[in-house]
Order: structure tokens, then C-alpha cells, then sequence
């Protein structure tokens, strides 16, 4: 290392850092509840003064690289991941003559970094990795503070009670009374259908949703499975409408046939088992259809990266929340029960107070150890800010990996 990689290293030793390695998800999963400007504004002066005294070169891997293998990048690997605290103790390198080791101490600050970076822990070394490490101290100084800024207006305009989905997260968060109550992940919407930021209140809860299915969703994702399955609609529950609002019976038309063309049909998947939208559907007032829901396919929400719908938010701990809101907000307990008994029956539920929902875009915040956390721009949203400095790392982030968001410089409560 060199004198001034020493001495930075000396000075974490000197910093209390949480050193966790515990479940996979745990840090990514964390409920962000506060913000605590003067911490992140010290973090911020803390990586500009880093970017100052250390050189900053794009590390270059072709091969993944995993425990016990040998690489010449080892050593810059260890003296980066110290430099941005990747452990919390001075990495011990081998002798000499095993100095490029991929040692299992240092397996253990790799996953700490990948979990501080929404990436799998698995301690394997490969793009997406590298490609968060050649992300100069500068630029994570300037995604703080952008995101710091975010997050002040926000929480300085928050109620006691809200719900917060922040879409590079991949995460929700149950506030009452300004005690968190539910964390859960969350599926997102895809690059080409993003999730948008809205500020709203959700006003009704569904259960046993029924779906009308949006036009841009029948053109790119169900047409292509009717073409394949003549039967795919009955299957499935879909009843089919014509633009009079005539219901066509299923029996009576090669469906296959039909979804080659136009379609001028519109389709409504009944409520049920087999439902996309699950068992329950929390509606707010907005101008483009988006809405949280429950989902049958829960295989998705074990994904680090979960970009995966259509624009609405697909909830993991759906019945959780809805159970919430049964307990606390919804004015008919009867129809509640009644509902939650019969998956057939659809019934929207009115509430006793609106609840403020939030779909925020934060990249970047300190978690409650004060360690910087961060996630890929998913949206690109701050792509043309990353651009502004250090442009060989914006193209490694940005154009080699899948997008993915940035957590702000936050404290969290305990």
C-alpha cells in the first residue's frame, strides 16, 4: 500500500463501522425513517478529501474471481475496499510471494461491500462488483448530496403515518404514528415500463381484485401467449370484451387466429387463485394506473434486482399490509371477513383516513452504522449527473451492467 493508502486506512481504524454479515438481505431490506444531515455532510467531506490524496484508475477484470484464486488485482482490490471501508479493521495481506491470494478474509469485506451496494453477497468478484468499486470517491460524494437533498424535503414535509416505496431499493416501508411497522421488498417496474415517482393517498383496499388488463400489457405480453395457446384465456379466467362493452363468449372464436391481428378486444381476468394481481390491491387516486398489489409468483422477490413488472408495485408482504389496514383503516369490518373467506369475491373496501403513499427515487443515504449505501439508477435518472465527472466509471455502471438505483446518506432508527 502506499503511504497514503496507510494513512487513510489508519484513520477508519479510528471510525466504529459495522462490520455485518449476517442475513443476505438484511441491510438492503432496512426501513429508512430518518435523515440525519450533519453525519452525511461529514460522509460527503470524508470521500471528497479520500478522492483528493488517492488515485482513482478503472480496475479491468475479465474473469470472475473467487476465493483462493490468485490475480494480480488482489492488493488494489484490498487497499479499495479499505479505503471505502469495505472492513472494519486494516486487511492483513498475505506474504509476498502469496500477495495476489484471494484470501477468505478478505471473501468477507467483499460481501460487506456487495450488500452496501444492493449486489448478491455471494464473495464472488465480477462485474457488477468492479464496476461499483471503480465508482471514485467523488462521485459517491455527489450522490449523497443529491440524494440528501431529496430526502430532506421529504421528511421534512413527511406525516406520522405514510407508506414509502423508494423504486431502486426494490423496498416498502410501513410508518404509523412515526413507528415503522412492516418492511417489504418489492417488484418494480422494468427499464421500458418504470415505476414513476408519485406522492398520493390510498384511499381504497381490494380484495380479491379483479384486473382489467392495460392495452400496452395485451399487446406485448398476453398476445404472444394466446398466439401460442388457443386456450390461454379460459385457462387463465379472462373474460372478453368488445369496445361496446359486449361480453364475447370464449367458446366461440379461434383466439389464436384473432391475436395475430388488431385484437380489438378488451380483457378482464376475474378474481381468483390464478389472478395476477393476488388477493389484494391497495388503490390511490392517479394519472397513470399505477397501484400496489399482492402477486401468485413470489419466486421474483428472492432477486436482488427487481425490475421486473409492468410500472405497478408488486408487494411480498401484500397480506401483511392488507391485515394492517383491515385492523386500523377500513370501516367495514363485515365486509372485510366476509371477503378474506371467499378469494372469489371481489369487494373494495372504502377507508376511515386516506393513507399517504410515496413512490420515491433515492439512490444513496448512510444507514443507521453510518456506513454509505447505494444502488444502481435503475432509470438512469442520474445518468446525465454521472457523466459530469470520472467518465470511465459512468460507462461501467451505467452501459455494461443492468441499471440499478443508489441508497442515500441516512440514519436509520433502530
Amino acid at each position: 500500500m502506499t503511504r497514503t493508502a496507510l494513512a487513510i486506512t489508519s484513520f477508519l481504524l479510528s471510525v466504529p463501522l459495522a462490520f455485518t454479515c449476517l442475513a443476505d438481505q438484511k441491510i438492503q431490506n432496512q426501513i429508512i425513517t430518518a435523515l440525519n444531515s450533519e453525519t452525511t455532510l461529514n460522509r460527503i467531506e470524508y470521500l471528497n478529501q479520500i478522492n483528493t490524496d488517492s488515485a482513482w484508475t478503472k480496475l479491468k477484470l475479465k474473469k470472475m474471481l473467487k476465493q483462493g484464486q490468485f490475480h494480480p488485482l488482489i492488493p488494489k482490490i484490498a487497499q479499495r475496499l479499505t479505503v471505502l471501508q469495505g472492513l472494519d479493521v486494516e486487511i492483513d495481506l498475505p506474504p509476498i510471494k502469496q500477495g495476489n491470494l484471494y484470501s477468505h478474509r478478505l471473501k468477507w469485506a467483499v460481501i460487506a461491500f456487495q450488500k452496501r451496494h444492493g449486489l448478491k453477497p455471494d464473495g464472488i468478484i465480477g462485474r457488477r462488483t468492479i464496476a461499483w468499486l471503480n465508482v471514485s470517491p467523488k462521485r459517491r460524494a455527489e450522490l449523497l448530496d443529491r440524494n440528501m437533498e431529496r430526502q430532506h424535503h421529504f421528511f421534512e414535509n413527511a406525516s406520522d403515518s405514510y407508506l414509502l416505496v423508494n423504486i431502486p431499493q426494490f423496498q416498502l416501508s410501513l410508518i404509523a404514528q412515526g413507528q415503522k411497522v412492516l418492511n417489504s421488498r418489492v417488484i418494480v417496474g422494468k427499464n421500458k415500463r418504470p415505476t414513476p415517482e408519485i406522492q398520493a393517498h390510498i384511499k381504497n383496499v381490494v380484495l380479491n381484485p379483479a384486473w382489467n388488463v392495460p392495452r400496452t400489457i395485451i399487446d406485448k405480453d398476453i398476445l404472444p401467449k394466446i398466439r401460442d395457446n388457443n386456450n390461454y384465456l379460459a385457462e387463465r379466467n379472462y373474460e372478453v370484451y368488445d369496445y361496446s362493452g359486449n361480453q364475447l363468449e370464449l367458446n366461440n372464436f379461434d383466439w389464436s387466429n384473432l391475436a395475430t391481428g388488431e385484437f380489438p378486444y378488451r380483457l378482464r381476468q376475474k378474481p381468483g387463485p390464478s389472478n395476477a394481481l393476488g388477493r389484494v390491491k391497495f388503490y390511490f387516486d392517479n394519472d397513470q394506473a399505477i397501484y400496489l398489489h399482492d402477486t401468485q409468483n413470489k419466486r421474483l422477490f428472492n432477486r436482488y434486482e427487481r425490475a421486473f413488472s409492468s410500472g405497478c408495485v408488486r408487494v411480498e408482504k401484500a397480506d401483511e399490509l392488507a391485515n394492517w389496514f383491515g385492523e386500523q383503516r377500513v370501516i367495514s369490518k363485515k365486509h372485510w371477513r366476509k371477503a378474506k373467506k371467499d378469494p372469489y369475491l371481489n369487494q373494495w373496501l372504502r377507508l376511515n383516513e386516506p393513507l399517504p403513499v410515496h413512490l420515491v427515487y433515492w439512490t444513496a443515504w448512510l444507514d443507521k452504522s453510518n456506513n454509505a449505501q447505494f444502488r444502481t439508477d435503475i432509470y438512469k435518472k442520474d445518468r446525465e449527473q454521472y457523466e459530469v465527472h470520472d467518465h470511465n466509471s459512468t460507462q461501467l455502471v451505467d452501459k455494461k451492467i443492468p441499471p440499478k438505483a443508489e441508497n442515500i446518506a441516512i440514519s436509520l432508527k433502530s
